[in-house]
């Protein structure tokens, strides 16, 4: 039996429609995003996530403490943050947009900032899956324009002016050892020495930055732990 041409045209629409709806799905991915505030100023801020799907509000930021991950998808619709609480001259919201490196299965945010005030914010994107910032290891980011250099136990590492991080991963069991940090020219001379704690089940994140207060030392350090025992437990009553 042959079909008329409307009902032809009917069903094709019909089979067209969830075929559209395929083809933009594969398009668009859901990736894990976490937010961390660099300071209490940022961490008071009124801050969105922006994506195809709508507007996602940030809660609970802080400056020494990730977020909850936000489900966010990403496809041909830039990611922005918009700054709920700053107004361009159009009278809408400031934004940012996130730029994700191609590949990066968890990005944590780390929103700055910015320079002048009115700006809205600065965002860097950092890789925050487990499997490459691994348990036990630390990471270090020298937003400094100076070559530092890191010393533990018997171990020395460089750590040049980049946001790529470093990372350092002591092994073994949980322990404490003395650090100690120098600027690459007066490697005779530490500018910061301490005893740290080495924990397996640690995993911490350290900003490096310039301060204009000399007596306070010429590096300031922020520092973002994570302890898997916490990370289980919170799973476990999910």
């Amino acid at each position: 039996m042959t079909l008329p041409m409307t009902k032809l045209l009917a069903s094709f629409r019909l089979m067209a429609i969830p075929l559209a709806a395929l083809v933009l799905s594969s398009q668009l991915q859901a990736i894990p995003i976490r937010v961390l505030a660099w300071d209490s100023e940022v961490a008071a801020m009124h801050l969105a996530i922006r994506d195809s799907k709508g507007v996602t509000v940030i809660e609970s930021m802080h400056p020494s403490k990730r977020t909850a991950a936000y489900k966010i998808a990403t496809g041909k619709t830039p990611l922005v943050v918009e700054a709920l609480d700053l107004k361009g001259p159009d009278g809408k919201p400031i934004t940012t947009e996130i730029k994700i490196p191609e590949g990066m299965k968890q990005p944590l945010l780390v929103i700055q900032p910015a320079e002048k005030p009115g700006d809205g914010i600065r965002i860097i994107v950092l890789e925050d899956d487990a499997k490459t910032f691994d348990w036990g290891s630390t990471r270090f980011i020298n937003t400094t324009d100076k070559k530092l250099v890191f010393s533990y136990e018997k171990e020395t590492v460089e750590l040049p002016p980049s946001l790529e991080p470093v990372k350092v991963k002591p092994g073994g069991d949980a322990r404490n050892m003395e650090v100690k940090f120098f600027s690459s020219d007066q490697l005779d001379r530490p500018f910061y020495s301490g005893i740290w704690e080495h924990d397996p089940e640690l995993r911490t994140l350290i900003f490096l930055a310039s301060v204009e207060d000399t007596g306070t030392g010429p590096v300031a350090m922020k520092m973002i732990s994570e302890d898997r025992r916490n990370t289980k437990a919170a799973d476990g009553k999910r």
